[in-house]
Parts: structure tokens; C-alpha cells; sequence
């Protein structure tokens, strides 16, 4: 990678994550998250990739983007279900029902993540967008088009 492209991919909101580091995330995060698990092959992968960016761009600060590839992480794509490419996943925070903090660790509640949500197929920009406001923050459900 020449230093040019290295300080492109430094600007990218959407990391790449290996799976060693999606767990790390997993047990100390403090927002909501999305996945985009791909492959480097995949050609509506790298059509929803600018996409996929500029609603990381749009919820910068309200929602973690990391991208996942599953050609050098199979074990993790295994353990996330992955069947079809791109998949988007949504993950956020277990929070514990009212009343029942006491319940429930505090490593517990790090370690356990909830999925909101899980897409199959490429998507635009506003639809990324429009789904994270749905799944993480009370929105309408979205109608993918």
C-alpha cells in the first residue's frame, strides 16, 4: 500500500476489523455498531462500500462502522452466521429491563451484544442510514427498496 493510500484508508470512518479486533469491540463499546462482512471478490460488495462509508460519514459519533472481510476471517463470518454477501449487521448494547440492573453484571452487560438486525444484500446509502434510525434509535421501520 503506497503512503497515499494509507492516508486515504486513515480518513475512512468505516474500519476494517479483523476478527481478534471485532471482539475487542464487542467487550468495550459504547455505541451502537454495524458490520459490513464482505469479500474483496464480491461485486455488490464493492458497489455498497462507498455506501456503506458515507452513512458511516452521516452517524459519525452515533454509530460504529467496521467492515469485515470473510475471506481472511471465515472463523468469525462462521460464528456470525454469514450465508450471503454483503450481509449488514446491527448490533447494539444489552441493556437490562428496568428494575434489573442488579441482575446482571456489569461484565455480563459488555460482553452481551443484541442483534437488532441483519440485512442480506446491498444497500444505499439513506437505506444504511434509515436502518440504523430504526434499529438503534426508535425510528420507523425503513422500506428497503
Amino acid at each position: 500500500m503506497s503512503a497515499a493510500d494509507e492516508e486515504v484508508e486513515a480518513v475512512k470512518l468505516a474500519t476494517m476489523v479483523t476478527g481478534e479486533q471485532l471482539e475487542m469491540i464487542l467487550t468495550e463499546w459504547d455505541t451502537p455498531l454495524v458490520i459490513d462482512a464482505y469479500a474483496t471478490w464480491c461485486g455488490p460488495c464493492l458497489l455498497m462500500s462507498p455506501e456503506f462509508e458515507a452513512a458511516a460519514k452521516d452517524l459519525e459519533g452515533k454509530v460504529r462502522f467496521v467492515k469485515l472481510d470473510t475471506d481472511k476471517e471465515e472463523e468469525m463470518a462462521t460464528r456470525l452466521a454469514i450465508n450471503g454477501l454483503p450481509t449488514l449487521l446491527f448490533l447494539d448494547k444489552f441493556t437490562p429491563p428496568e428494575g434489573k440492573d442488579e441482575e446482571v453484571s456489569e461484565e455480563q452487560q459488555a460482553a452481551t451484544a443484541v442483534l437488532k438486525g441483519r440485512v442480506e444484500g446491498a444497500l444505499r446509502r439513506d437505506d444504511i442510514i434509515a436502518m440504523c434510525e430504526h434499529h438503534f434509535f426508535g425510528g420507523p421501520e425503513p422500506k428497503i427498496s
